[in-house]
């Protein structure tokens, strides 16, 4: 199903190219029916020998030109050479006096010759058309008809009117023709974009859901790892094997979490995170805090990612032996604060402007839905700060 759009416009492509040739190529059939139907003499064969090379030569040249144009159009055209130009119009020249001289010969009657140089300027003008926008197809119409009125005084209005009209009529067909396929190409091209940029969201959902979720995970096996090792040197062996144990049953997790982020399943509580923290900084020796009002059921899973993503990087970056977990609720947003005393007088432990891909990737989460969040220092303190606005009906 993906494939259609590509598919069709290549059949369309093609359909439009050889019925471009065909129009092009019209003079052969046009000039071949009308001399067939009136006596050729020897006398005047010679002159039909000579138009009906230099028709056909016009033809070929109609059709260089139409193929020229559809490269171009697609990128691909290279400059026209001037020798066929000049060579295209020379033999567009002698087409229309051979159609003259043939109907001085009484080879073509009158109204047989204005079909004949009819059908030559509209082939010749239909080969451009590929490159020529709506405007400058418009210009070129104009412009054959203005050259066209002059002959009024010579010919029939009607049969100028007729002429004229098929010259119109081929231009603008040609040209609507040329402009389906420009619109077919734009629908495949964004086609194409929406497939890259639906893949380049996937992957940019897994990349971050991996990092969300494995990153606590990854730190907590660290943490009880080293923990574990602490009690063997200690000789305190059962409290270590509760610790492997509870290891390994971090790794087993993890292989399901991989699967439902995968998946695209994986979702989080603030419950769930809110006891997480606990027992992962204790576990760490670090005493955790949490204070302030309940967070609502809308706001709670983004503010659960937020949680995850902190603690994460109170672990691996700070030497925190406090953690304070505040939410406050106003008017139209509720704020989550997480404090941890892992800065010291020197420097800061954690950067406050050298937001790395965890931040970043949780940032992205509060914008997405229209929060806010920041980080900063306030004293020996390092603050993260996540607003998240309350659903319209709460206000």
């Amino acid at each position: 199903m993906g494939e259609w759009p590509v598919v069709s416009a290549r059949r369309f492509e093609s359909y439009v190219r050889w019925s471009t040739y065909v129009v092009v190529s019209t003079p052969i059939s046009t000039l071949g029916g009308l001399v067939s139907a009136q006596p050729i003499t020897r006398e005047n064969v010679a002159v039909v020998s000579a138009v009906a090379v230099a028709t056909v030569a016009l033809v070929c040249c109609n059709i260089a030109v139409s193929r020229w144009s559809f490269n171009s159009l697609e990128g691909r055209g290279k400059r026209l050479p001037i020798a066929l130009v000049v060579t295209w119009l020379l033999l567009l020249a002698a087409v229309l006096a051979g159609t003259v001289v043939l109907a001085g010969a009484v080879v073509l009657p009158i109204p047989a010759l204005w079909v004949a140089a009819a059908t030559a300027i509209a082939s010749a003008a239909a080969s451009i058309v590929p490159i020529l926008n709506a405007r400058r197809t418009l210009l070129l119409n104009v412009a054959i008809l203005v050259l066209a009125v002059p002959l009024v005084a010579v010919f029939q209005i009607a049969l100028l009117v007729v002429c004229m009209t098929l010259v119109s009529a081929v231009l603008w067909i040609c040209w609507s023709s040329v402009w389906m396929l420009s619109v077919l190409r734009e629908l495949q091209d964004a086609h194409r974009d929406r497939a890259a940029l639906t893949l380049a969201e996937e992957r940019l959902r897994i990349s971050r859901d991996l990092h969300d979720v494995f990153g606590r995970t990854l730190t907590a096996i660290a943490v009880k790892s080293e923990l574990a090792s602490e009690l063997i040197r200690r000789g305190r062996d059962d409290r270590a094997a509760a610790e492997l144990r509870e290891v390994r049953r971090l790794a087993d997790e993890a292989g399901t979490e991989v699967r439902r982020v995968v998946r695209g399943d994986f979702q989080t509580t603030w419950e769930n995170e809110v006891s997480g923290a606990r027992a992962l900084l204790g576990s760490a020796g670090i005493t955790c805090t949490v204070t302030g009002e309940a967070v609502p059921a809308p706001c709670a899973e983004a503010l659960a990612w937020v949680v995850r993503e902190g603690i994460t990087n109170v672990l691996r970056h700070s030497s925190a032996t406090q953690v304070t977990l505040t939410t406050t609720i106003d008017a139209d947003e509720v704020l989550l604060t997480i404090a941890n005393d892992g800065v010291s007088d020197s420097g800061p432990a954690q950067s406050t402007t050298d937001v790395g891909t965890g931040l970043r990737a949780m940032f992205d989460r509060i914008h997405a839905i229209g929060g806010r969040a920041e980080t900063r220092r306030d004293g020996n303190w390092f603050l993260l700060e996540a607003a998240v606005p309350l659903p319209r009906e709460r206000e």
